[in-house]
């Protein structure tokens, strides 16, 4: 039994570095959870597990036991080319277990990711996304493989040929989404910065105006509701500066409903800016946060309420872009799978330039069904195995 582990571990090791790419996109998707979250029989929500480590070793297993027909069927593709190529692919799918066997094996443990990022916008590693492209070429070589042995047939590769060029179509679609997705990001940097200028305008704005409801209790008494609104956005403001991240600043309008009305608004700005004293205290609205020409040069204490509609919108489209860039990453992810799928086609495209050398008359025939299936009921009773517990968990990937 330990010849047996010690034959099949490498095989494990390098589905396990393909498992931690797949988790990382499925969990970029959020479907990663359903197969890492725990479930509580006490508690009616599943648990957000942070470590990634049982989830990984689901895929892991599965990818495992796939790798089994895979592996057989790579060699039975050999052989359909001839003699020599079937052996040098069995020597090829062999070479792995039997150096092991040796003790010359790599360390495969250390292309096992040691970091997870929870959440969208990271698509994995170098070494485990390549991995799982590579089983997904080797798939679609294989299978094609199989199939054009079925028709032997000059049209099954052309009617191929076909469905490879269709794949110039997603490249073009990629360059659209891609191009799309890097708009999304900058208009949401610039909408980010416009707010926060006009924080700063409202924050020492109404700074300037709590300060003269402290100072002039005539005003105070006057304009009680001003001054009440004042303060509480003159508290207000500070911690919505602070917090000047996209993704927090699109939920940070509320102190908007306790600025003063339109006709409060202008009343105020007329009263105070029009006297010699009070005029030392307006200010100019900034050339950037103008709404029109005819704002030039106009001395207000408090924006107008053309400012504060226009800063409404601006958080409305914060909010819609800090989603579409989120949508955005979420598709980066889709775009891995899709990818994937592109490696499949592109491994079968591979096939028949393969089955091209040596001609479709020349290509062997042989049913290997049973050994498929003896190895698939094998693989299956080896994963069993492990899932038990009789397989160490490698120190590098724990988080």
């Amino acid at each position: 039994m330990q010849l047996i582990f010690i034959f099949f571990k490498p095989y494990f090791f390098f589905a396990y570095i393909a498992a931690y790419g797949i988790s990382q996109n499925l969990e970029g998707i959020g479907l990663f959870g359903l197969l890492n979250n725990i479930h509580d029989p006490d508690f009616p929500l599943p648990i957000l597990n942070l470590s990634p480590v049982a989830g990984v070793k689901i895929i892991a297993g599965l990818l495992f036991v796939l790798l089994a027909p895979l592996a057989l069927m790579l060699v039975r593709g050999g052989f359909i080319l001839g003699k020599k190529a079937g052996i040098a692919m069995l020597a090829i799918v062999l070479l792995p277990g039997v150096l092991s066997l040796l003790g010359i094996s790599m360390s495969l443990v250390l292309f096992i990711p040691n970091e997870f990022h929870l959440g969208a916008g990271y698509i994995g590693g170098f070494w485990s996304n390549g991995t799982s492209f590579l089983i997904a070429f080797m798939w679609g070589w294989a299978a094609i493989m199989m199939v054009a042995n079925v028709f032997k047939s000059q049209k099954f590769k052309h009617a191929y040929d076909h469905l490879w060029c269709l794949l110039t179509l997603v490249g073009c679609m990629y360059l659209v989404v891609d191009s799309q997705a890097k708009s999304h990001e900058e208009s949401k940097v610039r909408t980010n910065a416009i707010i926060g200028k006009y924080l700063d305008f409202y924050n020492d704005r109404y700074t300037v105006l709590n300060s003269l409801c402290e100072a002039n209790l005539a005003l105070a008494m006057q304009e009680k509701n001003i001054c009440e609104r004042a303060r509480s956005i003159f508290n207000t403001l500070p911690p919505e500066i602070t917090q000047s991240e996209p993704e927090f600043r699109r939920y940070g309008d509320s102190w908007l409903a306790n600025i003063p009305s339109k006709d409060d608004i202008e009343r105020l700005n007329s009263s105070v800016c029009s006297h010699r004293d009070g005029s030392k205290i307006c200010q100019e609205t900034p050339v950037e946060l103008l709404i029109n020409s005819q704002e030039l040069g106009d001395k207000v204490l408090i924006p107008t309420s053309g400012q504060t509609e226009r800063l409404r919108r601006l958080y409305g489209k914060l909010n819609s872009e800090v989603e579409n860039v989120t949508r955005s990453k979420e598709h980066t992810h889709l775009k891995y799978f899709l990818f994937c799928v592109i490696c499949f086609i592109a491994g079968g495209k591979a096939a028949t330039s393969s089955i091209s050398f040596v001609g479709e008359n020349n290509m062997k025939s042989r049913s290997w069904s049973r050994k498929i299936a003896f190895s698939i009921f094998f693989n299956i009773w080896f994963f069993v195995w492990l899932i038990r517990g009789n397989f160490g968990q490698p120190s590098a990937s724990k988080l």
